[in-house]
């Protein structure tokens, strides 16, 4: 099978941490026999900005045209936008991007046998125009916001689920997102739920033999949704405890003021994005791991925490309650400082079984992912 995966959520030379949950997947669909594979993940640019330092698409213009990861040939084709408007149809605009890859990879007297898409809008709208032109099968990847936000807008919903109705199978990453699916119309037959992994090799709980319990840790983009703000103002009630968050994003210099305004800025660390390892390690130290977003499909700060052991206090939102227990971690009903805070009360004074939260969370494999993803690709054959 040769595979063609499309989407903007992939790792790239500048950002090697950017839509990591679609490369671990891939990486390990990649060592199955058989198969070979090639991604477009097209970028965003703006004339002009592009040129200013301190703009992010300063940052996006330095991503090369094209690269390789490892054996698998990455092309980064340029789609314009002008920011805060609606001004450019973003997914016209993303698929004449894709568009000029495709050309490339036919010039090398190359093709695709599949259109692998991830994220439903405005990707899968590309990914669903480009299989369509060239006759080729479609398989989409709904992954949360795609479905919780996205379908939630009339243009948007509608291009989705024309991109939806032609597509072969649907593969969503959380049961939540299967049933959001099926109430927007899409025949439970198409989709099938292949939940994230992560890799047992380095998210490993045997590292907890050094753990010492020495912080509360958060890890996820610097961004609105995943609530950081809360857990800082929850922290105000814990002087004893201390704070990780690890992540980037446009609400860095925000929280680092609110954490000042608290004065709990001398115990809250703010580091940015970790290898894999030194994250594994990071979940091995923490007393728990906090996730207060508003939307989620299935986070893999969430699985990768239970791997390793530490118990994870988060919202009930998307798929999250389909892995959270009373044994591993609580979930919080409201969004909210308060309930946070009676949680955490809960969290920090339990003795958790360690042992038992990372064995029972075994299932949690990109290995066991890919096979199912291969089976699903094979099918169409």
């Amino acid at each position: 099978m040769r595979i063609l995966t499309l989407t903007s959520l992939y790792p790239n030379r500048l950002d090697p941490r950017h839509g990591i949950f679609v490369k671990a997947r891939m990486d390990h669909f990649d060592l199955l026999n058989n198969t070979s594979r090639k991604v477009i993940a097209p970028v965003q640019y703006f004339p002009l900005l592009d040129l200013y330092k301190k703009s992010k698409f300063y940052k996006l213009n330095q991503i090369p045209l094209e690269e390789n990861d490892g054996d698998i040939p990455v092309y980064h084709p340029r789609y314009f936008t002008i920011p805060g408007t609606n001004l450019i149809n973003v997914t016209q605009a993303m698929t004449r991007a894709c568009e000029k890859a495709i050309q490339k990879i036919h010039r090398q007297n190359d093709d695709f046998d599949l259109v692998d898409g991830h994220y439903l809008y405005p990707d899968g709208i590309a990914a669903y125009e480009i299989a369509r032109k060239y006759h080729k099968p479609l398989i989409l990847t709904a992954r949360g916001s795609d479905v919780n936000y996205w379908m939630t807008l009339k243009k948007p919903k509608q291009d989705i689920l024309k991109a939806l109705n032609y597509a072969s199978k649907i593969i969503c990453v959380s049961q939540a997102l299967r049933r959001k699916l099926i109430e927007h119309g899409i025949s439970e037959n198409k989709i099938i739920v292949i939940m994230n992994g992560v890799d047992r090799n380095i998210f490993n709980p045997k590292i907890r033999t050094e753990a010492k319990g020495q912080y509360l840790l958060s890890v996820g983009n610097l961004v609105p949704l995943k609530g950081h703000d809360l857990i800082l103002q929850a922290l105000t009630e814990f002087p004893d405890e201390n704070l990780t968050i690890i992540g980037a994003g446009e609400r860095e210099k925000y929280l680092k003021n609110r954490a000042q305004d608290l004065n709990i800025l001398d115990r809250v660390a703010f580091l940015k994005y970790v290898s894999p390892r030194e994250l594994a390690a990071f979940y091995a130290n923490a007393k728990a791991t906090i996730l207060m977003s508003s939307m989620e499909g299935m986070p893999n700060v969430v699985l990768e925490s239970l791997s390793m052991g530490t118990p994870v206090i988060a919202t009930n939102v998307g798929g999250i309650p389909e892995v959270i227990t009373p044994e591993n971690g609580i979930l919080l009903d409201k969004r909210s400082p308060k309930d946070l805070t009676e949680a955490l009360r809960t969290a920090l004074n339990k003795n958790w079984d360690h042992q038992k939260i990372s064995e029972d969370a075994k299932y949690f494999d990109w290995k066991e992912s890919s096979k199912k993803l291969y089976d699903c690709f094979s099918s169409l054959f």
